[in-house]
């Protein structure tokens, strides 16, 4: 098996593990994005929730109010989870962005190396195939 044979057996296990690199990135990327706008939805509820009781004017009792409160609270501990979640992902994100990029120029460089090599025995067979050919002219040149 020639090198240039071999080496490409290598690049395409080094392409197979950015693919799946790529894939993981993509699915952290999406389970992020899916913690955001749960976030966002979170968010956006508690904002309609509050401007609802300022602008109803209604009078509530203390049971109520306390009850309202313990509510919103409970909101804001959830958006907290989120936001803590979200972080949490956001490493993750980076994490799989940096481990795809290094699959990603490991594969580029192995790729590269075939090429010069595949180059190089092209360059090997022809100048050995031209030495062949001067040695027949010259054999028939001789007769």
């Amino acid at each position: 098996m020639s090198r240039s044979k071999r080496m490409k057996v290598i690049a395409g296990l080094a392409e197979d593990e950015m693919t799946t690199a790529h894939a993981t990135l993509k699915e952290v990327t999406n389970q992020r994005n899916y913690v955001q706008v749960q976030m966002n939805d979170l968010k956006q509820y508690l904002n309609e929730y509050v401007a609802k009781l300022t602008t109803s004017g209604q009078q509530f009792m203390p049971i109520q109010l306390q009850t309202t409160q313990a509510f919103i609270e409970k909101l804001k501990t959830a958006i907290a989870s989120q936001q803590e979640q979200l972080d949490s992902l956001e490493d993750i994100v980076k994490m799989a962005h940096d481990q795809w990029t290094e699959k990603r120029v490991r594969f580029n460089a192995l790729h590269k190396v075939c090429q010069k090599l595949e180059r190089d025995e092209r360059v090997a067979l022809d100048r050995a195939e031209q030495k062949l050919m001067d040695d027949l002219a010259a054999q028939n040149f001789l007769k």
